[in-house]
């Protein structure tokens, strides 16, 4: 009975009335993130860091098994509409479409765990080593916020395309941590970048068709916020193909 009246809560959800729903939120959260994380690392430097092995083993498990229930949660109800509307709205949304109902919601959860992926930068600063390509990092984090509120906001076109995709490699993304931390080999570790790397390079043929409809004569939703999503994944892919280079160097030379 329980279940039922946590489904029916997620039917009646509204971001307008969400918590977190305002503009200010993620800016604001951006801005202090890069401040703290910029402090911490001034701080530690020549400090001991803080042993938090067991703290963020357990952080990557629960965000690789979180992952795993948003992504599997949206593709249902991904499909659940799907199959009354036909799959052309992952493309292109309807500009009358509203934030509202249990498949919204999964996309705000997704636009919460945001700031809770936050922890990833500040945990490795406390432990007394930046993350590896530490710009990247705190770049990623800090912009992610606004993306992802900008989907709800918004109802942006290609966004669910993006919450699946991204959702997915966080599965693998953090399960990879919670082997490294744990000093387990992982002999997979190269192809956790080609997965990000492919999920960029996809959401760049998406974008391309969504333009197709457009020039098509189709109004699709939160067309701006595309483009600025765009732009940010390009960035990304970029980077994380000089990240996959710049390992492949460090193979030859070992």
């Amino acid at each position: 009975m329980e279940m039922f009246v946590s489904i029916a809560a997620f039917e009646e959800f509204d971001w307008r009335s969400a918590p977190a729903s305002s503009i200010h939120v993620p800016l604001t959260s951006g801005v202090i993130y890069v401040f703290v994380v910029i402090s911490l690392h001034l701080l530690m430097r020549g400090r001991p860091g803080l042993s938090l092995r067991l703290v963020q083993a357990c952080h990557n498990l629960t965000l690789s098994i979180f992952s795993l229930g948003l992504a599997l949660g949206t593709a249902i109800e991904v499909a659940r509409r799907s199959s009354r509307e036909g799959a052309l709205w992952l493309l292109c949304e309807d500009p009358s479409t509203k934030p509202t109902g249990a498949l919204w919601f999964m996309s705000y959860v997704y636009y919460l765990s945001k700031y809770w992926e936050l922890l990833d930068t500040v945990l490795q600063l406390l432990k007394g080593r930046p993350p590896p390509h530490f710009f990247l990092n705190v770049y990623h984090h800090a912009i992610v916020l606004l993306m992802a509120w900008g989907w709800v906001e918004y109802v942006q076109s290609l966004s669910f395309v993006g919450l699946l995709f991204n959702t997915s490699v966080h599965v693998v993304m953090y399960y990879y941590y919670f082997c490294r931390v744990l000093g387990w080999p992982v002999w997979w570790k190269r192809y956790v970048t080609q997965f990000q790397i492919v999920q960029f390079a996809t959401s760049a043929l998406c974008y391309a068709a969504t333009l197709c409809l457009l020039a098509a004569g189709s109004e699709c939703a939160g067309c701006r916020a595309m483009a600025f999503n765009f732009i940010f994944n390009m960035t990304l892919l970029f980077q994380f193909v000089g990240v996959m280079r710049e390992s492949r160097r460090a193979d030859k030379t070992a």
